[in-house]
């Protein structure tokens, strides 16, 4: 199995976990949310949301020859979602400490994905 292949399984599975979480636990779910009616019914209407963008990266993985192009756009998204997190923290402050690992996660995943496509390109 290429490591595209296994790094688009376990985003896929780990965003279908959190979808789930945020679906069945709300804003409960994630450490440092509040918990007020608006943040609840917003967390569990993005959780199979994102239950379903984790669908899409198990469908790019799917293959024997995983597909690059589609894991790029996946990962872009996530990074696009870590602007939003930037965005935050420039006018609100920073928020719960956990945010700082998914930040990093999500700016991350377009170097991972790119190097790993590079790298699997270049392998006999």
């Amino acid at each position: 199995m290429s490591a595209l292949t296994t790094l688009g399984r376990v985003t896929g599975w780990t965003c279908i976990a959190i979808g789930g979480v945020q679906l069945v636990g709300g804003a409960r779910g994630e450490p440092g949310m509040d918990g007020d009616a608006t943040v609840d019914s917003h967390v569990r209407f993005m959780g199979p949301v994102f239950a379903g963008y984790g669908l899409g990266w198990l469908d790019a993985a799917a293959s024997p020859e995983p597909d690059l192009g589609r894991m790029r756009l996946l990962a872009g998204l996530m990074a696009i979602g870590g602007i939003g997190r930037l965005a935050t923290r420039a006018t609100l402050g920073r928020p719960h400490r956990f945010h700082d690992l998914l930040l990093a996660v999500e700016l991350a995943a377009p170097v991972v994905v790119e190097a790993l496509g590079r790298r699997e390109r270049t392998t006999p």
